[in-house]
């Protein structure tokens, strides 16, 4: 499980978007509506990802949800986005605890890859990264995204002046 996190606007998605691109995965937006929204986009991007026709299945919860993915992950390598997590953790808040027992469950049979990314610094690292969350200690991998300096910004703009 990868955590990655930063302000706004900072380029946590793209960079997402850019490593799955050739794999197969799984990408889920939080928003910030309730828990039935939520659960209808993440089973929409389910539904997508097996690329069938017609509507897609709502899962009845988040634990049903979740567990239909660790045992899709049983058979075949691939990763699960969970991009605006705090969206999704706010609406569920079981979700940490969900989470959790489905990691610990299938830790030695699921070829699962976990990306949760959130935009929200203070839950991330109050909530998600911190030793009283649920998942504590499940990471492997935390990655805080950090804006461009000016002047970092200037090693990729060649020919353009300061000013511009």
């Amino acid at each position: 499980m990868a955590v990655i996190y930063g302000r706004r606007r900072g380029g946590k998605s793209s960079l997402i978007r850019e490593f799955i691109r050739d794999k197969k995965a799984i990408y889920f937006m939080g928003i910030e509506s309730n828990e039935k929204q939520n659960l209808h986009n993440f089973s929409d991007a389910i539904h997508g990802f097996h690329q069938e026709e017609g509507p897609a299945p709502l899962y009845a919860s988040f634990q049903d949800t979740l567990e239909a993915v660790f045992q899709m992950a049983k058979e075949e390598r691939m990763i699960l986005v969970m991009d605006e997590y705090p969206y999704a953790a706010r609406t569920s808040p079981g979700l940490f605890f969900v989470l959790q027992r489905l990691i610990d469950q299938y830790r030695d049979n699921s070829r699962l890859m976990i990306i949760l990314c959130g935009s929200s610094m203070s839950y991330m690292e109050d909530e998600v990264l911190a030793y009283k969350s649920p998942i504590y200690g499940r990471r492997t991998a935390q990655l805080k995204i950090l804006s461009f300096s000016f002047r970092e910004c200037c090693l990729f703009l060649h020919g353009f002046s300061p000013e511009d």
